[in-house]
């Protein structure tokens, strides 16, 4: 199939044979104590006998104090390693890459229980965060504390390759610690970690310096960008497209793998077909060769061949569409096959 859409393409060091992606979606389905039950596997197996070239597993938190919800699985210790490795066997068997995203939630907590007495999230600093819909003050992070974050995320990026990841996704969007220190509307601070966007981006910076040079070349680090505060279309306010094409053509002269593309404190829910691919041609247009995926209600080939074809991306993910028809990078491949036999 001519389509570049089944053609193979190189994301570091991983093959990948096919554009599609599964894109991370939370499933709340761990333990308490973030490790994968059964649910947790049977989603994954479905995923990982899909179609697709690559999954990137929903947010693991670095720390558990890092969850944005009690059900979030955990990459904070080594005990769930044995308990990672029989989810990552199941790509490995059905011949799925397979990367994870890394994530502390910060200030963005969505259980009420978690909320015990003597307990604040963390934060750049201490404002009320835009999309939580409970009371929650967060406490401003120390200039210590920073650095042991990154530490965290590093160590969590260890125990995944430990696990049979062959990489990580670094979350920095959606309004979760990182996409909050890149926010001049979560973020006020005055060290070396806030003003212009060179100072707040200082964390997600760090953090993938320790990431990468913890993990071998053999390992994929990536990173999930919210390129703005706004939906497309919308008022533009606090993170801009412009303060994120500056983000992500740093990452590229760090050489990330990929950059995943999505929304920062509005979150991930548009409308119509791939809402999100002005950005991701904006992110496109600044970082060269280094692979762009779009997500963002992609439910139909056309839509996902066009994207590909315009060259807003290298790669498309599916979200819940894949969730609601696992079958349906099998049906596109049918689909695809039949129209070049028909020309």
């Amino acid at each position: 199939m001519s389509n570049v859409l089944w053609q193979p393409i190189e994301v570091g060091p991983m093959e990948l044979k096919n554009r599609v992606v599964s894109a991370p979606i939370a499933t709340n389905t761990s333990t308490k104590d973030g490790l994968p039950t059964a649910d947790t596997l049977d989603i994954n197996e479905k995923l990982a006998e899909s179609g697709v070239a690559l999954s990137i597993v929903e947010h693991h938190a670095v720390h558990k104090d890092g969850r944005t919800r009690l059900r979030q699985l955990l990459l904070d210790r080594d005990e769930v390693i044995p308990y990672q490795q029989k989810l990552t066997e199941l790509y490995h068997t059905n011949g799925c890459n397979v990367v994870v995203q890394i994530n502390h939630a910060g200030s963005l907590v969505q259980d009420e229980e978690m909320m015990v007495e003597d307990w604040a999230p963390v934060a750049p600093s201490a404002l009320r965060h835009p999309r939580c819909s409970l009371y929650v003050m967060p406490r401003p992070l120390k200039t210590e504390e920073i650095s042991h974050l990154v530490e965290l995320y590093a160590e969590a990026a260890a125990r995944a390759v430990r696990a049979g990841y062959g990489g990580v996704e670094i979350h920095a969007c959606h309004g979760y610690l990182i996409g909050q220190f890149l926010s001049p509307l979560t973020n006020q601070r005055k060290d070396r970690y806030g003003g212009d966007i060179k100072n707040r981006a200082r964390f997600l910076f760090e953090v993938y310096e320790a990431v990468r040079g913890l993990l071998s070349d053999e390992h994929v680090v990536a990173v999930r960008l919210g390129v703005a505060d706004s939906m497309p279309n919308e008022e533009p306010r606090g993170l801009t497209i412009e303060d994120s094409k500056w983000v992500a053509k740093e990452l590229a002269a760090m050489e990330v793998d990929f950059i995943d593309i999505s929304g920062n404190h509005c979150g991930y829910d548009g409308e119509g077909e791939g809402y999100f691919a002005d950005y991701a041609l904006a992110i496109k247009d600044v970082v060269g060769d280094t692979p762009v995926v779009c997500t963002g209600g992609i439910t139909k080939l056309s839509t996902a061949r066009t994207l590909l074809e315009k060259g807003s991306c290298d790669l498309v993910g599916l979200g819940r569409a894949l969730r609601r028809n696992y079958k349906i990078v099998r049906e596109w491949e049918a689909k695809s096959r039949e129209d070049l036999h028909q020309r």
